[in-house]
């Protein structure tokens, strides 16, 4: 860097993307979340699904930055332009607008995004202003305009319900030095809001709560309540003193049409988590490997983790399993490995039915589950040889079968 502001500015946005690794690392590949099919409310979780779905398709960011759509009928997907001789190529800030291709999203999550009747809705991220904001328009990306503004720079998973968004909120607080320079202080400001889709207001539901590397998540939606965690520490964490600052997390619900929030419980080692109808699924850290590395996954910061279910109705707790390794949570069911006699063992367990099944290690060694969409799931199968993984889709039908039937999509894209 040139000059002390530069520099000081890349040091802004380098705390910025450490506190979010300290608390979504780890989330992005082991804490997976569906919506409660009982519910008229959808669930979205853009932090680990790489797209979302409608009732014809589903749209998906490839990994250049362009928009697509799978459709289901013809199973077939096309990128989200109707731009006359577009290109579809990467634009910048200075490309004339003229030049842009819609299905472009440089500042978007895969999965940031949903369908609501005959619009489409994308999130744009900032994170040198820590905001973003919600764009609706048609499905071929035309006619875009910009519903709301938000405060927070990372959009988290969030619930739809007819014309309105419940969304997390997360301000890292700042603070200027004799220069007047702004620096992060270690403390975030985290709350959950509502928007009026249809009017663009903005109304904040719970107390903006001011804590050390705090966090929210929106873990699902159940009979009218929001159930949601906060993460944070008691005292100033710096990256190595995670036991002196004192990590908690504690588990909470907001009924909607009441306005309350009440506290359910409170564990440090109950963070990861995924509400399937009125069962939060999760898991309890068994033999600590070693404190202070918060940062490392669920299955390196354990030897072995202990697979439970919480009925939300009840309140009782469920020891399903000891694993020695999470996988994943999706389609209303938890996958996990277990190592017997140096052999390699996956297995699943059915939330609804309470059951478990084995799937065979050559089917599942080499692959992994990256978004539940309707009757499909979107999977990353890894070349044997060189560990690149390339992206399909397939049928659920097919995968507990374990029909290697995957489905192309253009996850490659264009550059």
């Amino acid at each position: 860097m040139r000059d002390k502001k530069r520099s000081i500015r890349f040091f802004v946005l380098a705390a910025i993307l450490f506190c979010m690794v300290i608390f979504i690392g780890s989330y992005i590949f082991f804490q997976k979340t569906g919506h409660s099919v009982k519910e008229n409310a959808q669930y979205y979780d853009p932090m680990m699904y790489m797209g979302f779905a409608s009732e014809d398709g589903i749209y998906y960011k490839n990994s250049t930055g362009f928009l697509y759509f799978f459709d289901y009928q013809t199973t077939q997907d096309v990128i989200v332009c109707n731009k006359p001789n577009c290109t579809h190529n990467i634009w910048y800030d200075s490309t004339p607008d003229e030049q842009r291709c819609n299905a472009y999203l440089p500042n978007s999550l895969g999965g940031a995004g949903f369908v609501l009747e005959d619009s489409l809705y994308i999130f744009h991220e900032d994170l040198k202003t820590q905001t973003s904001s919600l764009i609706q328009s048609k499905p071929d990306r035309t006619s875009p305009k910009e519903i709301a503004g938000f405060e927070n720079n990372v959009i988290s998973p969030f619930v739809v319900d007819r014309q309105t968004l419940y969304l997390s909120g997360c301000a890292i607080l700042m603070e200027k030095d004799e220069d007047g320079i702004e620096h992060p202080t270690g403390e975030n400001e985290t709350w959950i809001f509502q928007l009026d889709l249809e009017t663009g207001k903005l109304t904040n539901l719970t107390e903006r709560k001011k804590a050390y590397s705090s966090d929210l998540y929106i873990v699902g939606i159940c009979n009218g309540k929001i159930y949601y965690k906060e993460s944070y520490f008691e005292t100033m964490y710096d990256g190595t003193n995670y036991e002196e600052a004192n990590h908690r997390v504690d588990w909470y619900s907001y009924d909607i049409s009441k306005g309350l929030t009440e506290r359910i419980f409170e564990d440090a080692y109950f963070q990861e988590a995924y509400l399937y109808h009125n069962k939060l699924a999760g898991i309890f850290g068994k033999y600590t490997a070693e404190k202070g590395k918060e940062d490392t996954s669920v299955n390196d910061r354990y030897e072995q983790i202990e697979i439970t279910v919480l009925d939300l109705d009840t309140g009782k707790r469920k020891s399903i399993v000891t694993a020695d390794k999470l996988l994943d949570y999706i389609d209303g069911k938890v996958f996990y490995i277990m190592e017997e006699a140096e052999r390699r063992r996956y297995y699943y367990y059915d939330i609804e039915k309470e059951k478990t099944m084995e799937m065979s290690r050559e089917f599942m060694e080499h692959l992994h589950v990256r978004g539940d969409f309707g009757d499909y799931l979107m999977v990353i199968q890894d070349d044997p040889d060189t560990g690149i993984g390339e992206y399909f889709l397939i049928r659920k039908q097919d995968f507990y079968n374990e029909k290697e039937n995957y489905l192309p999509i253009s996850w490659k894209g264009e550059s």
